[in-house]
């Protein structure tokens, strides 16, 4: 647990709820839970609200499980919540905390998001550190690069990061990618797992690269014929799939040029793991956010108030993700292998992949082929 979280998420439940208010929040969080029945009190003891905070966090002792109840109390703010209005006490600067230490914040969807992916000061690979395909780039000459420093690679080198900034994954984008995830898995002989990675890192990279185009068309629809995303969805969809079956993405690809809308994908690689994530340079809508994170968290419950089985959202940003899902799950024990952060401006989402875990799959594999 992180103490400094910890202790200021103390002081705003003892500043904003009473005693039966912190058993509300708990009951919301897991029906199961009873302020009493955690403290072994009979229901008759009264319990003074600095206690009340404390078992209430003893009982949900996680910062996962802190940021959780947090984003309940942010969803009741300014309603009644236990019998009175609630008044959160330290609300800005319990998000401002929460940023510093990788928790962001998105208003669309009233969640925090924990940020996995960063950058370690690592790169053998110093002149090749970051690859700019929106210029024009020998790309041919660094896929023949990639395949000779495989070929040397030791044991000291599998800490390294590069980063791809490009606008769609056209053919040559596409090698060059394929041979940056031989790279990741050479060095241990995991290559059997090049495929299934790029293709995760494909779908990933497309449905980036469709968010972009789709801001991109919102704005050129709006402007011609008035129809708007937010007021009228499905028919902006429909557009939007219409133009896609004329031109396929050569419209679509000149506004985000001249517009510099482009994505950025990530590469690390590290002794416990690889790790590749996509970045949109550009916030999206809600009904997309919404989209994501239904495919992405499959368990959320329908109650939720972004939860949303329309038909109208078949097509979208979120389009491959259960995909991705399936695909991870055989090499990850995380429940939740493929992780998104929505920034105000940007968009993160990725994945990492344990060495040992490759390692075991692997040896599976060799076993079952015998």
């Amino acid at each position: 647990m992180n103490t400094t979280i910890s202790k200021l998420f103390h002081e705003v439940l003892v500043n904003s709820l009473s005693t039966p208010q912190v058993n509300v929040l708990g009951e919301l969080y897991d029906p199961k839970f009873n302020l009493h029945k955690a403290a072994g009190l009979s229901p008759s003891i009264p319990i003074p609200r600095q206690n009340a905070a404390e078992i209430l966090m003893n009982s949900f002792p996680n910062d996962s499980d802190l940021v959780n109840l947090f984003s309940l109390l942010l969803l009741y703010e300014g309603k009644n919540f236990g019998n009175r209005n609630l008044l959160l006490w330290g609300r800005d600067d319990f998000i401002r905390l929460l940023g510093i230490n990788k928790w962001i914040y998105d208003n669309d969807l009233k969640r925090f998001f924990i940020d996995p992916f960063y950058e370690h000061a690592i790169n053998f690979l110093k002149n090749v550190k970051v690859i700019d395909l929106r210029e024009r780039f020998r790309v041919t000459e660094l896929i023949h690069k990639f395949e000779s420093i495989s070929k040397k690679m030791n044991i000291k080198d599998l800490d390294w990061r590069i980063t791809l900034r490009l606008y769609d994954l056209d053919p040559k984008s596409a090698e060059l990618t394929r041979k940056i995830i031989n790279l990741l898995l050479t060095r241990q002989n995991l290559q059997n797992f090049a495929n299934d990675f790029y293709f995760c890192l494909k779908e990933l990279t497309i449905n980036a690269s469709k968010a972009n185009y789709k801001v991109l068309f919102k704005k050129h629809i709006e402007k011609k014929e008035g129809i708007g995303a937010i007021q009228n969805y499905p028919e902006f969809l429909e557009k939007f799939r219409q133009e896609i079956e004329d031109y396929g993405n050569s419209n679509l690809l000149k506004m985000a040029k001249k517009q510099d809308r482009f994505i950025t994908i990530a590469f690390q690689s590290s002794h416990d793991a690889i790790e590749m994530w996509v970045v949109n340079n550009q916030s999206i809508s809600t009904v997309e956010k919404k989209k994501i994170f239904k495919s992405i968290y499959p368990k959320t419950k329908d109650e939720d108030s972004f939860a949303d089985d329309s038909e109208d959202l078949t097509e979208g940003a979120g389009l491959g993700l259960p995909l991705i899902l399936n695909m991870l799950k055989k090499y990850s024990n995380d429940p939740e292998p493929l992780k998104v952060v929505f920034y105000p401006d940007f968009i993160k989402v990725g994945f990492e992949v344990k060495r040992d875990d490759l390692i075991k799959a692997l040896a599976a594999k060799e076993s079952t082929a015998q």
